[in-house]
């Protein structure tokens, strides 16, 4: 019998290998915060978060490989994702991911960490200054706005932890200003878009967990910025917590989705709260419980199935079908 072979088939996996895959490094570097959360807490050596932040390390290189592989060969389909409504605003994961990277290498690496996060802060800069332009440019439809939308915010708040303990104080302030200035606004804008029209399309559902990292990094931030635990402190982890409590009854539905590249949305957020719950905790003079072996167990789980789950639909070729 002779099998005929598409088109598709033929094609090298860097031609359906979609932006919002590079949140995948933003999930693995979120499992080597929350291990290094734990290993801190209870005085175990750095092995989990030290192979984490080299896997991370090693599948982002792999996938600026691959996307720069899809520029080349394939500049059509990158231009139409840069256009999508939805899929441009992952194009900072890009700068997210130095600035993991910068912060989770520095104590294997010193001093080079530095230039990780810093140049990743400054493509931050460029990517949101670039996306608000495409925002200005055309009119959006309400229905396109979902919470992907705070990807670029997240960046930004991310960089105090970073620049704090490096004694950048200004830039951290900078920084901060900007993400918390736009995650006002755009949780303001996603909230009326999630009450008002109709739900999420299924592929974009799994985003609703985007909206527990806001908070959570801003949390970890301000501690950075403030040097203790204060009201605004208490704002941003409180803000959190209910996050998380309105997404609990939402589990058993983002259980029953197909597979998305989408689902690393789930991943980074959960261990950014992960991550500031260890923190709040620790600042209030408490040692942590049970509920926090459960939040780093079930981060954990969540990030590996997801990463299972996505190197079967890499050798299924599913990656073509989204």
């Amino acid at each position: 019998m002779r099998v005929t072979v598409t088109s598709t088939e033929r094609e090298p996996i860097c031609a359906h290998l979609p932006l919002p895959l590079f949140a995948a490094v933003m999930g693995i570097s979120g499992l080597g915060l929350v291990w290094h959360a734990v290993e801190e807490a209870w005085s175990l050596p750095a092995l989990v978060s030290g192979g984490a932040t080299a896997l991370a390390a090693v599948v982002f290189v792999v996938l600026l490989a691959l996307y720069a592989c899809k520029w080349v060969r394939y500049p059509a389909r990158v231009m139409n994702e840069l256009k999508h409504p939805v899929r441009i605003n992952f194009l900072p994961a890009v700068s997210i991911n130095l600035i993991l990277l910068g912060i989770l290498s520095e104590p294997w690496i010193g001093p080079w960490a530095s230039w990780l996060w810093q140049a990743g802060a400054a493509l931050q800069l460029v990517l949101t200054v670039i996306i608000v332009n495409v925002w200005f440019e055309a009119e959006r439809p309400t229905s396109s706005i979902n919470p992907a939308w705070f990807i670029p915010a997240v960046g930004n708040v991310l960089v105090p932890l970073a620049a704090m303990p490096a004694g950048h104080e200004l830039v951290a302030w900078f920084f901060m200003s900007i993400g918390l200035f736009f995650w006002i606004i755009l949780g303001t804008m996603v909230f009326y878009r999630l009450v008002t029209k109709p739900p999420l399309e299924p592929a974009m559902q799994p985003t609703l967990v985007v909206m527990l990292a806001p908070p959570s990094v801003a949390f970890l931030a301000w501690i950075n910025i403030s040097g203790e635990l204060n009201g605004l402190g208490y704002f941003f982890y409180f803000i959190a917590l209910l996050t998380f409590l309105v997404l609990l009854p939402q589990v058993a539905r983002f259980a029953r989705l197909p597979f998305f590249p989408s689902w690393w949305a789930y991943t980074f957020p959960l261990a950014a709260f992960t991550v500031a719950s260890f923190r709040f905790v620790e600042l209030c003079g408490l040692a942590p419980g049970l509920i926090h072996i459960a939040l780093a167990a079930i981060a954990s789980l969540v990030i590996v199935l997801v990463a299972v789950r996505t190197l079967l639909a890499v050798f299924r070729g599913e990656l073509a079908q989204h």
